[in-house]
């Protein structure tokens, strides 16, 4: 009985020591715990939002961590999204579901405020405050993603780190005017066969676009929804076309072009006709 007794204590023991040092490497391995609080979900929301705020992304609050809050009262994010990698949903929660609006102590994103669709795209928009991966984990070479203008997401090691905050800086430094105030380079409209003009379209279409510069040419159709606002020129030199269907209609072709970036016009109109 006794050496059955000491087995089962062997056991005992060597199942805690286990289950001891599974715990270890969990909470070395997430130490915020496990999480998918998804950076890319936050972007979408945020291009969501500039798209319906006149190119400008949130902001005005009191933080960054109070702006970056608005995507929930707009109703785009969830608290469990909003928290980040490092606050617990709880606390997070309480917050939102409370009315108020989230401070450093209570959102683990690092968001970077007053930015809009205009600005630099190399410009950073939103990273996790800690050097975590997609699931909460710690990041092997002390990195992490970092969400750009446009949606972009892409990870930036540890050794990176020091050397993307201050070209950071320096781009922030170098906003200009139209940057500031979210003004775009192209805008669009459409006019209907009644000769009603609208400034956006809430149905899906088809694009036929054709590029042309020096050194290159494309062509290609695509479906979708047209974005009737240009905030960057699509290369230097060279024009685009474009033509429009929808609802068994058909735009004239629009084209712009771009010298040194810049556009031969800044106001184009798709004027439409019924399909042949």
């Amino acid at each position: 009985m006794r050496t059955r007794t000491v087995i089962i204590l062997s056991v005992l023991g060597i199942a805690g020591a286990l289950a001891t040092a599974a715990w270890a490497h969990y909470r070395w391995t997430f130490p915020y715990g496990r999480s998918h609080s998804c950076i890319l979900a936050v972007m979408l929301a945020l291009e969501s939002y500039a798209k319906e705020h006149d190119g400008h992304y949130p902001g005005g609050e009191t933080s960054a961590e109070a702006s970056l809050s608005l995507l929930h009262r707009s109703g785009d994010l969830d608290p469990g999204t909003l928290r980040g990698m490092t606050i617990p949903e709880g606390v997070t929660r309480s917050v939102l579901e409370g009315g108020g609006l989230l401070s450093p102590e209570s959102c683990g994103w690092h968001y970077v405020d007053g930015l809009t669709r205009a600005d630099d795209r190399e410009l950073a928009l939103l990273w996790c405050k800690e050097p975590l991966g997609h699931n909460g984990d710690r990041s092997r070479d002390g990195g992490r993603q970092v969400g750009f203008l446009g949606g972009e997401v892409r990870w930036i090691s540890g050794a990176r780190w020091t050397a993307f905050l201050e070209d950071q800086t320096r781009r922030l430094a170098q906003r200009g005017p139209r940057a500031l105030a979210g003004a775009p380079l192209v805008t669009g409209s459409i006019v209907l066969p009644d000769g009603m003009r609208i400034d956006h379209l809430d149905c899906a279409c088809t694009i036929i676009e054709s590029s042309k510069g020096a050194h290159f040419s494309s062509s290609g159709t695509y479906s979708g929804c047209l974005d009737l606002v240009w905030y960057h020129a699509p290369f230097q030199e060279g024009q685009v076309t474009r033509t429009l269907s929808f609802s068994n209609l058909t735009s004239d072709p629009v084209t712009v072009g771009f010298t040194n970036g810049v556009p031969d016009a800044t106001n184009v109109v798709f004027r439409m006709r019924p399909a042949r």
